[in-house]
């Protein structure tokens, strides 16, 4: 018993230290936006709703969007909140947040009744294979009656046809509603839980159900014109036993499945949808152009990091040197540029800084933060040698203490002149006199 209490308490412990190691939507954000620089200006940043898995890793992926283009997806571990670095798992990363993101919206916005992977979809099969079973009852009825009075064995071979893809057309129904609760189920676990691992399969769901549908397009396709040209067969009979209205109530057991009045139109959605969902799919496959922006904007972060990120180096010089471009801004301003005593530093930081800022602008990265470097020696190298001693008041000082030294020795001069003489005077006015 206590063996299963000490258990429970690591367990907690354990599950409540991954809760708050795990990083949060807003501190992605955060992450990409102020601590670092990857969202460009016009930009703004969003998280998939849920992380996207790699290899057992979790990820929180932030999209930079302008208007309704994802420019760049930064993927970010949700445990060590470090963005992502190998190629391969960036690139698998970005194809299974497109796919999710994309998937997941248009899942929201299309209605379940067109939707392929959907309860509605799925039971829509079911009444088909039901209603296609009742329609071959009423063609073997009309099979049988037909047989009664000697039809041709035209007409009887027709009959048959019709009867086998009738039989095709309940089969594939059945297997049509067993392929959709299947790919519902993957479905939605892959949007529950949206794993690099499971995108193959889950488009193979969906290629196969696309094939599955062409093919019973077809199938439903030959039925109808099976059905008709049975009827019209059955009108064109020439026996004495088969009357006009006998015909035509043979002709009324021939009909359509009331739900399969909904197929033609079924069909047309089903395609549009299919170019949709083949598109998302083949854009997944762009993932290496986003992961080739990822470095370009890895390389432009850290130029940005040298040259207005949260600098600790430079802290320790200064506490109100929180980065480089507030020590620049500061050392270079009007009121203090020229109290500095190393003049050289200080030429070479007002080239530096401004060199870096210059190539940065001009998205030469590499060099604006070799520059931003040198800046920041410059300024480490001003602080130590500190400001210029003010020579005026240096001067100033000593002819005040010169002044002083004068007034002192005047007054020195001044008691041994008057106060001792007077002294002395006394002295001789009381000498006795022998």
């Amino acid at each position: 018993m206590k063996n299963n209490s000490i258990y429970t308490i690591m367990l907690f412990l354990l599950l409540t230290t991954t809760l708050v190691q795990a990083i949060s939507p807003d501190e992605a954000i955060a992450l990409t936006t102020t601590q670092n620089n990857y969202i460009l200006s016009g930009e703004t940043a969003s998280v998939a709703k849920e992380l996207i898995q790699y290899k057992g890793t979790k990820y929180i992926v932030v999209a930079a969007t302008k208007g309704n283009t994802v420019n760049c997806y930064i993927p970010i571990n949700s445990s060590t909140k470090e963005i992502a670095k190998l190629d391969l798992e960036i690139r698998e990363l970005i194809k299974t947040t497109i796919i999710y993101t994309k998937m997941n919206e248009l899942n929201q916005n299309i209605p379940s009744a067109n939707w392929p992977f959907s309860h509605s979809t799925k039971n829509m099969f079911n009444y088909l294979s039901k209603e296609f079973n009742t329609t071959k009852s009423k063609v073997l009825t009309v099979k049988t009656e037909l047989e009664k009075v000697n039809a041709n064995s035209q007409v009887i071979t027709k009959t048959n046809n019709l009867e086998s893809k009738i039989n095709e057309m309940i089969r594939k129904s059945d297997e049509l509603f067993n392929k959709i609760e299947q790919g519902r189920k993957y479905e939605q676990d892959f949007f529950n839980s949206p794993d690099s691992n499971k995108i193959l399969t889950y488009e193979d769901y969906y290629k196969k159900y696309f094939s599955s549908i062409t093919e019973y397009k077809n199938a439903y396709n030959e039925f109808e014109t099976n059905l008709n040209e049975l009827k019209q067969l059955i009108a064109t009979l020439e026996n004495e036993e088969l009357t006009i209205d006998y015909k035509r109530g043979l002709q009324s057991l021939l009909v359509i499945p009331t739900s399969a009045g909904g197929l033609p139109s079924f069909f047309v959605t089903t395609d549009e949808l299919r170019t949709t969902i083949e598109s998302v799919f083949n854009s997944s496959k762009n993932s290496e152009n986003y992961a080739t922006t990822l470095k370009s904007r890895e390389v432009r972060n850290t130029a940005w990091r040298e040259m207005y990120g949260r600098n600790e180096t430079l802290l320790k010089v200064d506490k109100s040197f929180e980065t480089l471009e507030i020590a620049a801004n500061a050392i270079l301003s009007n009121e203090n540029i020229n109290q500095w005593s190393n003049d050289n530093a200080v030429d070479a930081l007002t080239a530096n800084w401004n060199s870096a800022k210059s190539r940065f602008n001009n998205a030469e990265y590499e060099k604006a933060k070799d520059y931003a470097i040198k800046a920041q020696k410059n300024v480490e190298q001003i602080i130590i040698d500190g400001i210029k001693v003010n020579e005026d008041k240096t001067n100033e000082y000593i002819m005040i203490i010169i002044g002083l030294l004068v007034v002192a020795l005047i007054g020195v001069f001044a008691y041994e002149n008057i106060y001792l003489k007077k002294k002395k005077k006394k002295e001789d006015y009381n000498e006795p006199i022998y």
